[in-house]
């Protein structure tokens, strides 16, 4: 498809707003590498994926894509050799838990389409989701179970540890060794358990200095008798580090080993991330799939220019080619709408060969053009030396040596910028020409003389778009088969000319141009008005047939609700009948066995038969009477146990409302109100006792009695840098990964100390300032090492 054509049309913007539905970057390619296709049965694969899609969206909404990564460049790593990090594997254990979550999303339906069949290629990878998510946590971090030896060195390493902090805390009970001390606590620095001494001790305690703090008064000292068991946790965690890195490896090898499959499902969906982008701009548009056709034969009705569109204002038009003519020209004044409805045609045109739905009417026919060429705007070429004459005439010529029977080209201002009289001449070749080679030709002109030259030609046809005389200004509107007038006068008045420059402007017009403006208009009116009776005789007749429609599949549901009532019965019969067949043949058993004469069955035994199968009409009408509902007269006493039957919880009753109809329960501390027909009434034995949920919140207070936020409001630099140090080591025994320092806005000089700190702290991973909604600049988020 030519290029230049593309451009003027402004197909870009449209593949950029499908680009902008698009939710994955994959989708997204696909969307700015979209071109329109000339093979016939390629467009209608296309449309028919937009159609499925815009069937989905309206049917079921939008579809789970979120979530769904980029991996191909992990992938590519990983193909390379590379060892993945833990991250890089929990985002691709991630994207193919959303990618499952996608098919059976898209498999929940009986829908069977061009989209079910990209689903179906999504593979299943819970093999290695669930190894990976075996191995790896949420925060990134490979787990203790993702091996016996890495647990093993784990608990060595924290059973090493244990007997540190133990020496350490004996040795903080030690006066001989506290009068050393700037505060009796320990702390980790590079690793290494340390106490902080004071630095004029140093020659008094035996250790390794490890750091010293920012003043320079305290040294963080590894006592000497740490020191071996210091270094058996550097050992152990080497092993670890390798353990860790055996564990990535495997994992990574499993990544390679199904890349296949792996990218199979991103294709998949990344085709369906992109054949719901194409529905969502469908719906979005208010548009439709076109019907195709290879027989230049365009027909839109209610069409809309889709970025006019967007814009908010946009006035539809009715249009036809290829039908009763093949070579168009619509007249009328500047501003009026005709360049808009050659831009309109030719990027629905393209649209469709894109596969993507057309916003018009239902019903809409376009061809699949083999070439689509325009000449549109003005395109002056300075660095050519061409003029806006010359510069058309030069693309129209390359139009003129392509053009066949499978094009479509459309012309603006066509023999404009030149002598009307010539102008008019070569407009008329280069139109004759086109309709010799086959093309399908639509343009725009001033020149009176193509309205009258249209009339003389075969398959040429006159259109105009409509000016109204009450406010002088365009309607946008198409009319086809009626000329169009310049209305230059009129407009020319409405721009402020001076009255009787209009007045004489009218008068040198000659005599049978008024008259035949004079018969367009009444022409135009009468055209205007039967195209209206038309449009509502077309509206009432869809509503009949779609009230037809309904009739019918009401009727259609009914017969297929009796049709399942009479099998339903039928089938209830059939069981009924069986059961009271059996009865009696049990009861003609018990009686021959009875009798000493084994053919002869009294009479009363056959009345009591009789009465056995006149159970049957009782026992159908009994199988179509209602079921009976719980009782809601069920009243339950303060104090007493209940459970909530739904949930299967046991709560104590608190209160009951004046009727009754709702019970307050206590659930554990939690007080909840139901409605009593959900409740039942518990034992004493079978309830839970109150202080077992005491107990419980109990012990996980406990385990978070190390506080994550430090309160610096009010504090000097260095009053606020010893209390961040002490709180930091804390926080880091504890295990606390992310804690919160608030040191207020202010002068900022508090922060920026605190910041200094921070980047010089070995067991800090990173810092950023708090979101505006929880402190904003008087908050700093840190991240602690592991």
């Amino acid at each position: 498809m030519d290029e230049r054509t593309m451009r003027v049309l402004e197909l870009a913007k449209i593949l950029h707003a499908l680009e902008e539905r698009c939710a994955t970057e994959m989708a997204k390619e696909l969307a700015r590498s979209l071109l329109p296709s000339s093979d016939l049965e390629e467009v209608r694969r296309r449309l028919k994926e937009t159609s499925d899609a815009r069937r989905r969206f309206d049917q079921f909404g939008a579809p789970p894509l979120s979530g769904i990564n980029d991996i191909r460049p992990i992938l590519e790593r990983a193909q390379q050799g590379m060892v993945l990090e833990p991250k890089e594997l929990l985002t691709i254990a991630r994207t193919l838990e959303r990618a499952t979550e996608l098919k059976l999303w898209m498999l929940k339906s009986d829908i069977n389409d061009s989209l079910k069949l990209h689903a179906e290629r999504i593979g299943d990878h819970a093999k290695l989701i669930a190894h990976i998510r075996w191995c790896i946590g949420e925060d990134g971090q490979v787990l203790d179970r993702a091996s016996d030896e890495l647990a093993s060195l784990r608990r060595r390493i924290k059973t090493v540890q244990q007997k540190m902090q133990q020496k350490l805390h004996d040795m903080l009970r030690d006066p001989s060794i506290t009068k050393f001390l700037q505060e009796p606590y320990y702390t980790i620095r590079s690793g290494r358990y340390c106490l902080p001494v004071r630095a004029e001790f140093k020659q008094h305690f035996l250790g390794i200095v490890h750091d010293k703090s920012s003043s320079g008064m305290t040294l963080f000292i590894e006592p000497e008798p740490l020191v071996e068991m210091g270094n058996e946790v550097r050992m152990l965690q080497a092993d670890e580090e390798l353990e860790v890195a055996r564990i990535l490896r495997y994992l990574t090898t499993e990544v390679v080993s199904g890349l296949s499959l792996i990218a199979q499902t991103l294709d998949a969906v990344r085709r369906l991330d992109f054949a719901f982008a194409k529905g969502k701009l469908s719906q979005d548009l208010r548009a439709y799939e076109p019907e195709l056709n290879t027989d230049g034969i365009i027909k839109l009705r209610r069409a809309r220019h889709p970025l006019l569109h967007f814009q908010g204002f946009v006035v539809p038009i009715d249009f036809e080619l290829g039908i009763d003519f093949d070579v168009l020209i619509i007249t009328g004044p500047n501003t009026g709408g005709k360049t808009v409805t050659l831009k309109t045609v030719g990027l629905l045109t393209l649209m469709a060969q894109c596969g993507l739905h057309v916003p018009a009417a239902e019903g809409a026919k376009i061809c699949c053009f083999r070439q689509v060429f325009a000449d549109i705007g003005d395109e002056q070429s300075i660095e050519q030396s061409l003029s806006t004459f010359s510069s058309h005439m030069s693309h129209i010529a390359k139009m003129l040596a392509r053009a066949d029977d499978k094009t479509l080209i459309l012309l603006d201002e066509l023999g404009a910028g030149t002598d009307p009289i010539e102008g008019s001449a070569l407009a008329k070749g280069i139109l004759l020409f086109l309709h010799r080679q086959g093309a399908k030709v639509v343009c725009t002109t001033h020149h009176s003389e193509l309205k009258h030259f249209a009339f003389r030609q075969q398959r040429f046809e006159n259109a105009s778009v409509l000016f109204d005389p009450e406010t002088l200004r365009p309607t946008y509107q198409l009319v086809i088969g009626i000329p169009g007038q310049s209305h230059a006068i009129d407009i020319a008045k409405r721009l402020g000319v001076p009255i009787a420059v209009v007045k004489e402007a009218r008068r040198q017009l000659p005599k049978d141009r008024k008259e035949t403006e004079e018969l367009i208009s009444q022409l135009t009116e009468e055209k205007q008005a039967a195209e209206q009776r038309k449009f509502e005789w077309e509206q009432k007749l869809k509503e009949l047939k779609r009230r037809d429609e309904e009739l019918k599949e009401r009727e259609r549901k009914l017969r297929e609700e009796e049709q399942r009532i009479l099998a339903e019965a039928r089938k209830q019969a059939e069981a009924l009948v069986r059961r009271v067949e059996g009865q009696a043949e049990e009861l003609m058993k018990l009686l021959r066995k009875q009798l000493a004469t084994p053919q002869v069955i009294p009479a009363e035994i056959r009345q009591r038969i009789r009465q056995l199968w006149q159970q049957i009409p009782p026992l159908v009408a009994q199988t179509t009477e209602p079921v009976q509902q719980i009782s809601a007269n069920q009243t339950f006493a303060v104090g007493s146990n209940v459970r909530i039957r739904d949930i299967g919880i046991i709560g104590k009753v608190v209160s009951v409302d004046s009727e009754g109809d709702d019970v307050q329960v206590d659930l554990g501390g939690v007080r909840v109100w139901v409605a009593a027909t959900k409740l039942e009434p518990v034992s004493d034995e079978a309830a839970i006792p109150a202080t077992q949920a005491e107990v419980t919140a109990f012990r996980v207070k406990k385990m978070f009695s190390v506080p994550t936020e430090l309160n610096l409001l009010g504090k000097r630099v260095d009053e606020a840098i010893e209390m961040a140090e002490k709180f930091l080591d804390d926080a880091l025994l504890a295990g606390h990964k992310v804690v919160r320092i608030v040191h207020g806005k202010g002068t900022g000089k508090l922060r920026q100390a605190i910041h200094d700190y921070l980047r010089n702290h070995s067991q800090v991973r990173s810092f950023e300032l708090a979101p505006i909604h929880e402190g904003g600049e008087g908050v700093t988020i840190v991240y602690l090492q592991s």
